[in-house]
């Protein structure tokens, strides 16, 4: 590779052109430029003075006179301080990028020329073996990204003349001119003859993103090992063989899968001289621009290297947390990035009187936290007991409050003599009600265990007025390991009969849904008949102590709420709504 470069070098220290004479069949270069039309992502393609162009910047496709049996395109593709970015060294040059005609991997050929350009500026083409006593009988055309047609089929009209050299080719080639697109796109160059349509000869150029890449990273107490990297800049397998110092100083989470090195390089104090080795064959330190940020402020602006080679020596750095990073002049928009952090010496993080100040003022200041923190903690303390005694007063009138209405049922079927009935209802009452005792002191219970006791309280009012009733849960509802306020539901049920679905006897109907939305719990209440009066009678002394009970347990829940609220559209029907948010 290194003979190919400086033989290319060579050849391109050759190249002078200058104006020929116009003739009938031809063109040649003078100060205008000749540009065709924008299309698409193809941003500029124009033919350039030859005189204006720097031909010590370019190389080319290398190709041999004597294997040349008919006309072929060379590329001529700038370097800009880098002759190459180790994309052609010991492998096959992979052309199968997204949108390639190619779609495989090949090497070069005598026919054919795939290559890839790392530079915004133009590539040019040239075609030794066509000139202007043959040039009738070819044309050429431009497609974007193998498909988009830039320039149809054309004649040939521009040459170089006898001054010009290239090679042992002979003088006076045809020129195709200077091309250029944007970036992750390619464009297609394909020369026939016009009494035929196979392509006889074409070239790829792709405009390949790139950012500097990190092979190694170096202290002084490294610089033997620098040095020896140094004589080798070609061995890109020498990365590996120095990897392992990295796998014994950091564990496998800490270093970059791809690079092997650190994510964030750790570094002791007087390790403050630092060589970042990158990849690539830099010749020009313009090339290659960095910019050091220390402790999130600008500590080296944007500037070339200070070095024509492929490596940033920072020198003399104080501690701190440090990001360099580092991108070619010629994609200064694609930047790579490597933090790195300097320990400080003992001495520099802080004076000693300083540190013992800070210490007692910390001390202080800790002090004065816990002091209101315990305060705060002492206060919320009071007021969840002060809360929970006034659920536990609730609560105490809920219960009594059940056993009145039950006993009533119980005496209402006796008066009428409907002594089975009566014997059932107490049979089911004792049962409801030790299950009410069994949790008077429990705040919350499993929403299945409370479903159980509200039906089983809804059955002993249907003994006595008939009425129908429904329960549905949502399928995937788990109520068994869902917790909800004990007792809390029954009230509400015991409304919505009495004064809803009770009176009307065999055509009442009671529904209670459960659902959920998200994370909230769902429950839902309807009747048919007027529903739930909201009276400081006794028949609504149970909504009351609900709302209270509510109240309550919103101002000790704090994530958690519980709402309330009631829809009494007619007469005729009537339902409250309990909404448990972020229950589930």
């Amino acid at each position: 590779m290194k003979t190919t470069v400086l033989l290319s070098w060579m050849i391109l220290e050759l190249f002078f052109f200058t104006v020929v004479a116009q003739q009938p069949h031809s063109e040649t270069f003078d100060k205008k430029t000749d540009s065709i039309t924008i299309i698409g992502k193809f941003v500029a393609s124009e033919r350039s003075n030859f005189k204006d162009i720097n031909w010590d910047n370019y190389s080319t496709s290398f190709i041999n006179p004597k294997n040349l049996t008919s006309p072929i395109i060379v590329t001529a593709i700038p370097y800009n301080g880098t002759y190459s970015n180790f994309d052609d060294i010991n492998a096959e040059l992979d052309m199968s990028f997204d949108s390639s005609i190619y779609r495989f991997r090949s090497n070069f050929s005598e026919v054919s020329r795939q290559l890839y350009t790392y530079d915004s500026s133009e590539v040019y083409f040239l075609v030794p073996g066509i000139y202007r006593t043959n040039a009738n009988a070819y044309q050429y055309r431009l497609l974007l990204n193998g498909k988009t047609i830039i320039q149809p089929w054309q004649d040939i009209r521009y040459f170089a003349d006898s001054s010009f050299a290239l090679n042992n080719f002979k003088k006076g080639m045809a020129f195709l001119g200077g091309y250029k697109t944007t970036w992750n796109n390619f464009i297609l160059l394909e020369l026939k003859r016009k009494d035929a349509d196979s392509i006889i000869s074409a070239a790829v150029v792709y405009w390949k993103p790139v950012k500097p890449v990190l092979l190694d990273i170096y202290t002084a107490d490294e610089l033997n090992s620098f040095l020896a990297r140094l004589k080798r800049p070609y061995d890109r397998l020498s990365s590996k063989t120095t990897s392992h110092k990295w796998e014994t100083l950091y564990k496998p989470g800490e270093l970059d899968t791809l690079s092997g090195l650190p994510k964030r390089l750790l570094l002791n104090a007087d390790q403050d001289n630092i060589i970042f080795y990158l990849q690539g064959d830099i010749y020009q330190k313009a090339a290659i621009e960095y910019q050091l940020v220390k402790n999130g402020n600008v500590y080296i602006p944007w500037k070339p290297n200070d070095f024509d080679n492929n490596f940033i020596w920072l020198k003399e750095l104080s501690p701190g947390e440090y990001q360099l990073q580092m991108r070619f002049r010629a994609q200064r928009h694609n930047i790579s990035f490597l933090q790195f952090y300097i320990k400080p010496f003992w001495y520099q993080r802080a004076v000693f009187k300083f540190g013992v100040g800070a210490f007692v003022f910390f001390l202080l200041f800790l002090s004065y936290r816990l002091w209101k923190q315990m305060k705060k903690t002492i206060a919320e303390k009071k007021k969840k007991e002060k809360l929970n005694l006034e659920l536990k007063a609730l609560r105490s009138q809920l219960n009594p409050h059940f056993v009145f209405n039950a006993l009533s049922s119980i005496q209402g079927l006796v008066n009428k003599n409907d002594l089975e009935a009566a014997n059932h209802y107490l049979t089911e009452f004792s049962s409801l009600l030790r299950g009410s005792l069994n949790n008077r002191d429990t705040e919350y219970m499993p929403l299945g265990r409370e479903l159980k006791i509200l039906e089983t309280y809804i059955k002993l009012e249907q003994l006595r007025f008939h009425f129908q009733y429904t329960i549905s849960v949502e399928p995937n509802l788990a109520i068994d390991s869902i917790e909800v306020p004990s007792l809390l539901l029954q009230p509400l049920i015991e409304n919505a009969i009495k004064h809803g679905a009770g009176p009307k006897y065999e055509k009442g109907l009671l529904k209670l849904r459960l659902s959920h939305n998200n994370s909230d719990l769902l429950i839902d209440i309807a009747d048919n008949g007027e529903g739930f009066v909201m009276t400081a009678s006794n028949t609504g002394f149970g909504l009351q102590l609900v709302k209270d009970r509510i109240q309550l347990l919103n101002e000790s829940l704090h994530r958690q709420q519980i709402l309330l609220s009631f829809d009494q559209n007619s007469r005729e029907s009537s339902m409250v709504h309990l909404v448990f948010k972020n229950w589930l």
